[in-house]
């Protein structure tokens, strides 16, 4: 992950105006959230959702990375937005279930 993000400060460095894309931000967003490293990567999480607001996957995995750092506001706004346009039952569930431990203030993670 630590490698990953002085990548892209490197590339950031280089050419300031680089666009790196929505998708390699929420895999370095995802990938950093799974590995005990979501504060790092939270600029990945909101950079992607801002090349793509309207991508509920990229807003749920931002919406884990809030979880993790303790945002559970913005974590619920993001679960709640990818349970109001998906259609997977099961996956609709468990944001479900999510968003009833983060109103609690439990982190189901």
């Amino acid at each position: 992950i630590k490698e990953a993000i002085a990548a892209y400060n490197e590339a950031q460095k280089l050419d300031p105006k680089v666009e790196i894309d929505a998708n390699t931000l929420n895999t370095l967003c995802w990938q950093g959230s799974l590995n005990k490293s979501a504060a790092l990567v939270m600029f990945a999480c909101e950079k992607a959702v801002k090349l793509a607001p309207n991508d509920v996957y990229i807003r749920d995995r931002r919406g884990l990375a809030r979880a993790l750092t303790g945002d559970y506001k913005g974590a619920i706004a993001d679960f709640e937005a990818f349970i109001a346009q998906t259609d997977d039952k099961e996956s609709k569930a468990q944001r479900q279930a999510w968003v009833k431990s983060l109103r609690a203030n439990k982190n189901p993670f």
